[in-house]
């Protein structure tokens, strides 16, 4: 009896976060985001900067993999993620991309 009770609040729980994300909605249904036009500028700005930060990021994960992982280079590399990371956004604020559309 007590599984059954547990089961049903735990489903209960799930289809009420399914319904209120569902609900949300996403900022990206804006038209900054569907804009072609300044998405292709600001990708065009940022290739550099993203092709950067996805070379630094494969090397973080690489790191994390070693079992004497060194903390200093992972810290470096996490300053640099940063950096490269708040470039790319002054350049989303530059075109008034929000920030959900930049994942």
């Amino acid at each position: 009896m007590k599984k059954n009770v547990i089961v049903v609040v735990a489903i209960a729980m799930l289809s009420v976060g399914a319904i209120s994300a569902s609900a949300a909605g996403s900022c990206c249904t804006d038209s900054k985001c569907t804009d072609k036009q300044v998405v292709q500028q600001f990708t065009q700005e940022t290739a550099a900067l993203a092709s950067v930060l996805k070379a630094k990021e494969i090397e973080l994960r690489g790191l994390y993999g070693y079992e004497g992982i060194d903390l200093r280079k992972v810290n470096d590399l996490e300053a640099e993620l940063k950096e490269l990371k708040g470039k790319i956004k002054v350049v989303a604020e530059k075109y008034g991309i929000p920030a959900c559309c930049l994942s």
